[in-house]
């Protein structure tokens, strides 16, 4: 193969053009023989590394960076998980063996308080009969609605047996145990007032007939003035009596009736004070 040199082809070129008379070929063959001279000539130009821009992917969102922390810490994930599952399991089990107990209780208790002695027929022979059953309920259910309804219970069958102090004591248990605004709280007070009395305790008495009166229990607020009318009396305080006797007559209710009540007045006023 002939190497072709610059003037070669530049010798060709101009020939072409005389040959066809063509000064454009002649002209392009000029302008590629100067880019083959000016790249002869030229030094070796390093070839230019291409950067490659960096992809910018999403920001990770909390699930995803929730997902890789539990990938990695999977055993604290898995014991996180089981004592999560345990208190819930002994929460559930505590309920339940917490209704299981109560209605338990509540059965039992249907049965006891069908063999309570009946009112109006009852003698201190019966009330003493069912204090052992009474309490061996008590001691099984403690801490059941149930066990507080028998605990009023024995606190009348103590009364009923003339038993006052241990009344008292079983009475002041079972407010105790009575929540704030529980319906049973007004029949504590209640046998407590005449179980305070019966024992000759009769300031405690007054405190448990005027708290009684402080609940605003229309159908309770005439014994409770009635009786506080007859410790007062029974105290020489004839005034007081009287006062709360007269309270007691315009009170709604049928106890004491009407006509005891006025010969009470009556009687204070002739004897004088």
């Amino acid at each position: 193969m002939i190497p072709i040199d610059a003037h070669h082809f530049r010798g060709v070129a101009g020939f072409e053009g005389c040959i066809f008379g063509d000064k454009e070929i002649e002209g392009r063959a000029s302008h590629i023989l100067n880019l083959r001279e000016s790249a002869l000539g030229a030094k070796k130009v390093k070839p230019v590394k291409k950067v490659q821009k960096k992809v910018l992917l999403p920001p990770e969102t909390a699930l995803e960076r929730a997902k890789k922390w539990a990938e990695k810490n999977l055993i604290t994930v898995i014991s996180a998980c089981a004592v999560a599952l345990f208190a819930v399991l002994s929460v559930w089990g505590l309920n339940a063996y917490s209704h299981s107990k109560q209605a338990l209780a509540r059965s039992e208790y249907g049965v006891l308080a069908s063999a309570l002695p009946t009112e109006g027929r009852d003698t201190p022979a019966d009330w003493e009969k069912i204090i052992p059953d009474l309490q061996k309920f008590i001691a099984a259910h403690k801490g059941t609605p149930p066990a507080l309804n028998a605990r009023i219970d024995l606190a009348k069958a103590f009364f009923e047996t003339k038993r006052y102090d241990e009344a008292v004591k079983t009475g002041q248990e079972a407010l105790a145990l009575a929540p704030a605004g529980d319906g049973l709280r007004p029949l504590i007070i209640y046998q407590l007032g005449y179980a305070y009395e019966s024992a000759g305790k009769l300031d405690e008495a007054v405190g448990q007939w005027s708290s009684l009166k402080q609940l605003g229990m229309s159908d309770l607020e005439r014994e409770a003035d009635w009786n506080l009318g007859r410790i007062a009396e029974s105290k020489k305080d004839l005034t007081r009596a009287v006062e709360m006797y007269l309270l007691a007559s315009k009170a709604p209710g049928d106890y004491p009736p009407a006509s005891l009540l006025d010969q009470k007045i009556a009687g204070i006023n002739v004897a004088g004070p």
